[in-house]
């Protein structure tokens, strides 16, 4: 029978899951105002950058700054009164300085200056020259004065309680004034996404992807008036789900190449930055979460991708496609043995249009490409 034939070629095969979705921002953010009030100033619109802590709007103070000029005053009053000028850490050390205040000192100068007299008296009177009436006087005189210090100390400590209570007051109006300003925030995880995917092109900033107020525009805290929606694009997030028999072959750190259709033939790298640890008992898949890097800004968040996540790569063996002979769910090919034909059973991997993976034939054994319908193992063959 002539045949013609050609080798099995060893070749370089990459293993990929392929995967699409939604390209997410890596914060997405909508923020308000804790306070209500005049819009005085906007400083950002749409397309702009900010980074953490700079200003995006600015209400109207005067009412704030105000509440804060009133409570100050009446704070440093009671510190005045306690003789300090902080409120100490706890009441342990108060306890040491309470000796230092004026009414606590007066008051236990008193109480020793009666101590003395009676003690004066108490001599008098053991020596018999002393008069019982005016020891009995000196004795309540004592007693008035040891009250007189519990009752010092006793408001001293309620003059510290007042004191706390009006810090308190201050702190809460200072907050209310700093809440004035609307900032961007600084989100927590941001080092840790930079340790996996390495630095990107631009620092961290925020898009402004939203501005939902104007100057002039009266904003309330309750209900809340959403003012700013804001991203982070210099890393994405692509939210994808792969089928349950991958999950062996997954894990983190794998690198990824995704694909948009606004840059045809432009692949973009990212890795597998997040595994699920649980399947989807509805459709026996995992969910993945893959980073990829955006620092130019080319990639747009919220649109649609298609990703491969890259597994490894393998040497394989190829024949020609016209070399594979399928019947009865047998897969086989014929190979030149001397003059004669060999059935060899293999399995089928990777297709590709010119070439099959064959799994089962060494590499460098010659295959039978034509002619081989009419064959049978041990067939006379002849090369043409």
């Amino acid at each position: 029978m002539p045949v013609t034939v050609a080798d099995a070629r060893p070749a370089t095969l990459r293993r990929t899951v392929p995967v699409v979705g939604t390209l997410n921002p890596y914060e997405d953010v909508t923020l308000a105002p804790k306070v209500g009030g005049r819009v005085l100033r906007v400083f950002k619109d749409v397309g702009d950058r900010v980074g953490p802590g700079e200003p995006l709007m600015e209400l109207d103070e005067a009412e704030f700054r105000l509440t804060v000029e009133q409570a100050r005053p009446a704070f440093e009053a009671e510190l005045r009164k306690l003789k300090l000028t902080a409120l100490p850490a706890n009441d342990a050390v108060f306890e040491k300085h309470l000796p230092n205040v004026d009414a606590v000192r007066e008051a236990r100068a008193n109480l020793k200056l009666a101590e003395s007299d009676l003690e004066r008296t108490q001599k008098a009177v053991d020596g018999g020259v002393g008069s019982r009436d005016v020891f009995d006087s000196v004795v309540n005189r004592v007693a008035v004065a040891q009250v007189r210090v519990q009752v010092a100390e006793t408001e001293t400590r309620v003059t510290l309680a007042n004191a706390r209570r009006l810090k308190a007051a201050l702190e809460d109006a200072e907050r209310r004034l700093a809440d004035t300003r609307l900032t961007a925030p600084a989100p927590d995880e941001w080092a840790m996404w930079l340790k996996e995917l390495g630095p990107t092109t631009t620092p961290l900033k925020y898009a402004v992807a939203q501005k939902m107020v104007s100057a002039g525009e009266m904003v309330q805290s309750t209900p809340v008036t959403n003012c700013y929606r804001l991203v982070i694009d210099h890393i994405l997030k692509l939210g994808a789900a792969i089928p349950e028999k991958y999950a062996p072959d997954v894990t983190l750190g794998q690198a990824v190449e995704i694909r948009v259709e606004a840059h045809p033939g432009k692949v973009f790298a990212g890795i597998v930055a997040r595994i699920s640890p649980t399947t989807d008992a509805g459709n026996r898949t995992f969910g993945v979460v893959i980073g990829v890097r955006n620092g130019d800004g080319r990639l747009k968040a919220g649109g649609f991708a298609t990703a491969e996540i890259v597994l490894r790569s393998d040497t394989i063996t190829t024949v020609p496609a016209d070399a594979l002979v399928q019947f009865a769910g047998v897969n086989k090919v014929f190979v030149v043995n001397g003059d004669r034909a060999r059935a060899v059973e293999v399995t089928i991997g990777t297709r590709d249009k010119d070439w099959v993976e064959v799994g089962g034939l060494p590499a460098g054994a010659k295959v039978i490409t034509s002619g081989q319908s009419q064959l049978v193992d041990g067939s006379v063959i002849r090369v043409r």
